[in-house]
């Protein structure tokens, strides 16, 4: 399989090698065409002579004289008239003259094509004789002093001519093969100078295959478009570094997640078996494992969430959903929560009810990851509020928190995976794997929307979400949920709420 450069020279010299003929052609026939122009030109030039010296006086013996002038008209390739005839109506010939060393030329008469001849109008012609010779003839028709038509017929060879077009050939097969020799050369330098930048762009590739994602195509100073490529190779390169890195880090903070629940369950038992305990005491070990273990299964059900959303195999199951009922629900789910902490938990529902088009599971499982934090980190007696609204063609989701907020620092991180804040918090049930909110912004961008942090610390957070409007709910619909928003909020109390305690293990707040 030849190389990329030797294609490039091989189209290259195709291209030039073709161009070149179809100029060699060009030029061999329009310099042909163009000498017997000239040839015409003379010939018809001394037949015109000829026609004015036969109206006037004769020449010495009765011989023709060959006219003057034929060297001018000519120049140095046309000479003067080899043969001079003249022809009477009969198609007689009645006088001739030849000039080329005695040689007889003896040029066929066609009475016919004579006749057909205009008056005044010279008729050009190739004849070829007998002997290989080739003669190019002019004949003009015309009228001696008495009206008698005869023919004024005036020959000339073609030899050099023929000589002059060889002479071109030769020329022409010399500076063909020569350029495309010398093309070859410059196009192999050509094709050099353009994979250049490709040869570095393989070199760096070679190096990313080694494992070394460091590695940067030199940009050249002009961006054209290999400079381009470069570029764009350059930037694909940082992506992968990106990439890797994450996995790397994501791998290294899953199995220090993973080993510390096992090092504490490990640790548990070992003490456990080291002497006989009371039922009591390997009850609170069984406890204590089983805490860790509902620790490593929502670890794991997280991480199975993000890999499978970042393999693109986690298909939404989207339908209209209204956010006012959907949010109703969760607040009165994770309500048992605040009411542990004494929180006020407060849900502000929209003037209309909002609609989107979402997966309901999903969107609980974003409210609550919200919530769950939301509740985490405020202090107790503190506020949480959920609010819904129609913002133009976006439906808007807040969750605000009276808690201590997240240090400016940190805001920028916190949808990072295993991302926890850097300042350390006596709270201990402020805990969790810092995949929470890394599986909210997941969520949000599936459905196409968008996420803001805007926090204070000492004085909360507030995460506001915004979706694709579907509709508002027509008036039939929110006749049913008038009464439900005449209070403009709903505040949850502790009377009508599950307990806590009454959850099942598979629907815990998570993170």
């Amino acid at each position: 399989m030849p190389s990329l450069r030797a294609k490039l020279t091989l189209y290259y010299l195709a291209i030039l090698a073709a161009v070149l003929v179809f100029f060699g052609v060009a030029i061999y026939f329009y310099l042909a065409h163009g000498l017997l122009m000239i040839i015409d030109q003379s010939l018809g030039y001394q037949a015109l002579v000829m026609e004015r010296s036969q109206s006037g006086e004769a020449y010495g013996d009765g011989h023709l004289a060959a006219p003057a002038g034929g060297d001018q008209a000519g120049g140095m390739l046309i000479g003067t008239a080899t043969v001079v005839q003249l022809i009477d109506a009969q198609g007689r010939v009645t006088d001739s003259e030849e000039t080329a060393g005695g040689q007889s030329r003896n040029l066929p008469v066609d009475l016919a094509a004579l006749g057909r001849l205009e008056e005044g109008r010279p008729f050009f012609e190739t004849v070829r004789l007998p002997s290989g010779e080739s003669i190019r003839v002019a004949t003009r028709r015309a009228r001696d002093a008495d009206g008698d038509t005869y023919f004024i017929r005036i020959g000339q060879s073609l030899k050099p001519l023929q000589k002059a077009r060889q002479r071109l050939l030769l020329v022409l097969g010399i500076a063909i093969p020569a350029v495309l020799l010398l093309g070859s050369y410059g196009g192999l330098l050509l094709a050099n100078q353009a994979l250049r930048p490709v040869d570095r762009m393989t070199r760096a590739a070679e190096q990313i295959g080694a494992g070394d994602l460091t590695e940067r195509v030199p940009l050249p100073a002009k961006m054209d478009e290999l400079g381009r490529l470069a570029a764009t190779f350059n930037h694909m390169i940082a992506r992968l570094q990106a990439a890797f890195e994450r996995q790397r880090q994501f791998t290294s903070d899953a199995s220090h997640e993973l080993r510390t629940p096992l090092a504490v369950m490990r640790g548990d038992i070992e003490i456990a078996l080291r002497r006989r305990r009371t039922p009591e005491a390997y009850e609170q070990v069984l406890t204590s494992n089983l805490e860790e273990i509902v620790r490593l299964s929502r670890l794991v059900e997280d991480l199975l969430t993000l890999a499978r959303a970042d393999a693109g195999r986690t298909a939404l199951r989207c339908e209209p959903t209204s956010l006012d009922d959907l949010c109703r629900g969760m607040v009165e789910y994770i309500s048992p929560l605040a009411q542990l902490r004494e929180q006020e938990l407060r849900y502000e529902p929209p003037p209309q009810d909002v609609v989107i088009n979402g997966d309901v599971q999903r969107l609980k499982q974003l409210l609550l990851n919200l919530l769950d934090n939301a509740i985490k980190y405020t202090d107790l007696r503190g506020r949480v509020t959920l609010a819904v609204r129609a913002e133009g063609r976006s439906a808007v989701l807040t969750v605000a928190d009276t808690g201590r907020g997240i240090p400016p620092e940190d805001l920028p991180h916190i949808f990072d995976r295993f991302f926890r804040r850097s300042r350390p918090t006596s709270d201990k049930s402020a805990t969790g794997f810092g995949l929470g909110l890394s599986i909210v912004k997941w969520i949000v961008d599936s459905h196409g929307g968008k996420i803001e942090a805007a926090s204070r610390p000492g004085e909360g957070t507030t995460f506001t979400v915004r979706f694709p409007l579907l509709e508002v709910a027509p008036p039939a619909e929110e006749a049913g949920r008038a009464e439900r928003r005449k209070s403009g909020s709903v505040r949850v109390s502790e009377s009508g709420t599950r307990p806590l305690a009454a959850q099942s293990p598979t629907d815990h707040p998570p993170r």
